[in-house]
């Protein structure tokens, strides 16, 4: 009697997006790998970091050791590309001592994605058929592979060879170095366009960000680094036009001149340009106004993208992930990141709706008691903290309402956030009161667990008592020694960026990042905090 047969699985599985990246995969497939974790088994040992004797990096003895007789990677060429990095990694690092800064040591996934660049951008100036051609064949097989529907589109035949290289992407976990890469990146830029002579041939260094905020921020990063820069001016051109970066928002990019808006035809298109968070202009896919504008910016140019989300911003659309699974190099996405013990630990406490509704207030006070712990265990221990790289505590709230309405149960997670902030600088007995519950009865769940229970021992066996441990939080966390209200500030000059301070006169404690700030504060006006408006 013959088996029944198995019932076909009318939907197809999904391939994770990790998986087809074609780019990525061939670069791995150069060391005879097929996935980033045979290459960093051996490279992750810390004292693998820096130079030996003579000016190499150990990274590349450990290669040259454990991928011996790579038929394209021989370890000439990896010395090559090595004493090129070593190059441009002290070019950046003399600058940076000079400003009182730390000198770059890269961590072996910062080697690796420079290594990987170096290894694209030779073979892109030197022989982009062959590279083109490459990339294609491991598309094909890719696309063998695949369970699912989706392909990974190939190359338009119809081009030159050139076409479709020319857009490099790096998925870096937030915390990865992505600015540090970026600024060894251009460097290596200019290293293989001088090479190739064809220096005269790039108009502008342009690096896109989403808002002025940012703009300022890589302003300072770049003046750090010893790479000229400065905000893009379109009443004048840069006398230093290809060799200074010009920073601009991607929001002041459009069709035609505006006021404050600059014409994405001004720039012409034989640019390097430089995009952070890049998935950010992603989400209208790729035929929305953002992504033509990155186009026609280095259409004859090339481009640098980095962002720490491309697999969030390519779902469900199909040319995106196509776009993307050609032109990302390296993948460091958090999954290697966390493995690698540089993520955070988490916990996360399920409130019942009973608790919730009953004891919010309390719950809010002993997460801001937590961060006050983790401060003073920083501040004591700082010395000690140093050789592990371990830097000052910082405090997210991400909320997921920003405008909804401000009925007592449905107001923004932002606001409802402030107002607690609020109450709790300005009542100083209910706060006393507060954090002495929390530290000495805790708070019971609905089923009959203890939530704070050995969560507070550093303070518990501190001997301060509530009173001075709320002075503390005032100085500590709000740079407020004898309490006030809370106030909210607009910050001019920085779109979606507002300030947070106790009174108008102290140093700010916060900044909350939000897309539409007018109306935000428009709504803490509403509920009573001081906006200074």
């Amino acid at each position: 009697m013959a088996a029944p047969k198995k019932k076909k699985n009318s939907k197809k599985s999904q391939i994770p997006f990790s998986y087809k990246l074609a780019l990525n995969q061939w670069l791995l497939s150069l060391f005879g790998v097929t996935k980033f974790e045979d290459i960093a088994l051996n490279l992750r040992d810390e004292r693998l970091e820096g130079f030996d004797e003579n000016n190499i990096y150990r990274f590349h003895h450990a290669l040259v050791t454990y991928f011996p007789g790579l038929p394209e990677l021989t370890p000439a060429i990896l010395l090559e590309y090595d004493q090129n990095i070593v190059k441009h990694s002290g070019l950046l690092n003399e600058r940076r001592i000079t400003h009182g800064e730390k000198p770059i040591q890269w961590k072996y996934f910062q080697y690796l994605s420079l290594l990987f660049t170096e290894i694209y951008l030779d073979r892109y100036f030197r022989d982009p058929a062959s590279l083109r051609s490459a990339i294609a064949g491991q598309i094909t097989k890719l696309n063998e592979k695949k369970e699912d529907a989706d392909q990974i589109q190939g190359f338009d035949d119809s081009a030159d060879a050139t076409e479709d290289l020319n857009k490099l992407a790096f998925w870096m976990a937030t915390g990865g170095g992505k600015t540090l890469i970026m600024h060894a990146n251009i460097l290596q830029y200019r290293h293989y366009v001088e090479k190739n002579r064809k220096h005269r041939e790039m108009n502008r260094i342009i690096l896109l960000t989403p808002n002025e905020g940012l703009s300022q921020q890589h302003l300072r990063d770049f003046q750090i680094a010893g790479i000229q820069a400065e905000i893009f001016n379109k009443e004048g051109g840069s006398v230093f036009a290809g060799h200074c970066v010009e920073i601009i928002e991607i929001t002041k990019l459009k069709d035609d001149m505006g006021d404050k808006t600059v014409a994405v035809d001004a720039f012409e298109g034989n640019n390097l340009v430089l995009i952070d968070e890049g998935h950010r202009g992603a989400a209208s896919g790729e035929e929305g106004a953002w992504m033509r504008y990155r186009n026609a910016l280095c259409e004859k140019g090339f481009s640098f993208e980095y962002s720490a989300t491309f697999s969030q911003a390519v779902r469900g659309n199909q040319r995106l992930t196509s776009l993307y699974s050609r032109c990302i190099l390296f993948d460091y996405s958090y999954r290697y990141f966390y493995n690698d013990g540089f993520g955070k630990d988490y916990q996360i406490l399920n409130l019942d709706k009973d608790t919730q509704d009953q004891h919010l207030e309390i719950y809010l006070t002993a997460c801001l008691l937590a961060f006050f712990q983790q401060q003073k265990l920083f501040k004591s221990n700082e010395n000690a903290f140093r050789m592990f790289h371990i830097e000052k505590p910082l405090w997210i709230f991400v909320g997921s309402k920003v405008t909804a309405t401000l009925a007592t149960k449905d107001a923004s997670d932002i606001v409802e956030i402030l107002k607690y902030l609020a109450r709790f600088v300005s009542d100083r007995a209910g706060s006393i009161t507060r954090i002495a519950q929390v530290l000495n009865q805790g708070l019971v769940a609905a089923t009959g667990k203890n939530l704070f229970a050995n969560r507070f021992t550093y303070l518990n066996t501190s001997g301060l008592q509530s009173d001075a441990i709320f002075n503390e939080i005032l100085a500590t966390l709000f740079n407020s020694s004898g309490g006030g209200l809370l106030y909210v500030e607009n910050l001019k000059g920085a779109q979606g960026e507002i300030a947070l301070k106790i009174g108008a006169d102290n140093e700010p404690f916060g900044v909350i990042n939000v897309g539409d700030d007018a109306k935000l504060v428009k709504l803490c006006k509403e509920n009573n905090i001081e906006t200074g408006e």
